[in-house]
């Protein structure tokens, strides 16, 4: 039996070869490009909720919170509130958007990198399965007489049937992945637009454009710089006739 075993096993080496470098990508993908993704959006949505809600036990805005989004984006939630909480010393708001992003949320927890690449891989094993089968049917093909050719057209079939199998396979899990990773994407952009446009409205106001917020930090230097010009006028007129009245008192005595 363990005999059998082993010569099936080395007269399909390439074969189990190709398969399981299908399975292994295809379980890759799964753990390392959609399991995170989801995560996030489970965590975003739990956000809204979290929000609605209002405060948590000790009557402070559950937001404030290192962990309100979770363990997986507590870090990037920190440097948020880190942030926010110097820029609201100077009345200047923070963007949440800059720290709770498609980056933080779906690039880079989904390894978007290795997620498009995956469809290509499961095509480019299937072509490479192809190729071995054909060439495995064509090495035992015998064409020297008919008696040796009817007996090699089995082992043909065997290798073709096996490449095409393998298009099959590396074709749909190419097609599967890359539908399933689309979907997961699209609702991981509908959930961090639900979570942007919550924690605006139930947390803090929205900060400005940067193109309106530098508009208006130049009119406010302007008016501030204006003021101070009129103040040094004043105070230098004023000090230069305090100056000409103390020179004359003696002139008038």
């Amino acid at each position: 039996m363990i005999n059998d075993i082993l010569t099936f096993a080395n007269g399909n080496l390439y074969n189990l070869l190709v398969y399981g470098a299908i399975a292994l990508l295809m379980v890759l993908g799964i753990f390392k490009c959609i399991f995170p993704v989801l995560n996030n959006s489970r965590l975003l949505n739990r956000g809204v909720r979290r929000l609605e809600n209002g405060v948590n036990k000790n009557n402070r805005p559950i937001w404030q919170e290192p962990q309100f989004l979770g363990r997986p984006l507590q870090l990037h939630w920190q440097k948020f509130l880190l942030n926010a909480q110097h820029l609201d010393i100077r009345g200047i708001p923070c963007n949440a958007s800059d720290y709770i992003n498609e980056d933080s949320i779906i690039y880079i927890p989904g390894h978007a990198q290795f997620g498009d690449m995956l469809p290509t891989l499961f095509t480019s094993l299937g072509i490479l399965g192809t190729f071995i089968g054909l060439s495995q049917g064509l090495e035992n093909l015998n064409i020297s007489d008919a008696q040796k050719t009817m007996e090699s057209i089995p082992a043909l079939l065997g290798g073709m049937k096996y490449a095409f199998t393998t298009s099959i396979v590396g074709v749909t899990c190419s097609l599967a992945f890359n539908m399933v990773n689309r979907i997961v994407i699209g609702h991981a952009y509908q959930c961090l637009d639900s979570f942007d446009e919550a924690f605006y409205e139930l947390a803090m106001p929205r900060p400005l454009d940067p193109t309106v917020q530098l508009i208006c930090q130049n009119q406010d230097s302007t008016a501030i710089l204006k003021h101070s010009n009129e103040e040094l006028k004043s105070t230098l007129a004023d000090a230069i006739e305090n100056s000409l009245m103390q020179t004359l008192v003696p002139v008038a005595n």
